[in-house]
């Protein structure tokens, strides 16, 4: 039984956050049971500042997590952009130093090298 299930979740949901802005997934899932085990033990919030208080934690939570997760996908993209053109000679979709797209044709051997 934990004494102040109110109190821990909410630190919970901070070290949460601290999890997914350093990108410390093995650390945000261990969280997260923790987190169910307190939600497990709240019947409720009597106290509607610290309702709301949670839910904004939560909220700004979601969304960091969400952002976090198309970060994700943007980069599985564009590894398989790479490899694609590693081993195709397919043209390689670069950006010059003013942001205007360059293609360019590489050469298989030269990009494994960069990796």
């Amino acid at each position: 039984m934990i004494a102040d299930p109110v109190a821990t979740l909410e630190t919970l949901l901070d070290r949460m956050l601290n999890a997914v802005l350093n990108a410390n997934l093995a650390g945000l899932a261990d969280l997260s049971v923790e987190a169910e085990s307190c939600l497990a033990e709240i019947d409720r919030i009597a106290d509607r500042r610290t309702a709301q208080r949670l839910r904004r934690k939560a909220e700004r939570n979601g969304v960091c997590l969400m952002a976090a997760a198309r970060g994700l996908r943007a980069a599985q993209r564009r590894i398989a952009e790479i490899n694609a053109a590693g081993q195709s000679g397919a043209p390689l979709v670069t950006y010059d130093m003013r942001g205007r797209r360059k293609d360019t044709v590489a050469e298989p051997d030269l990009l494994t090298q960069r990796f």
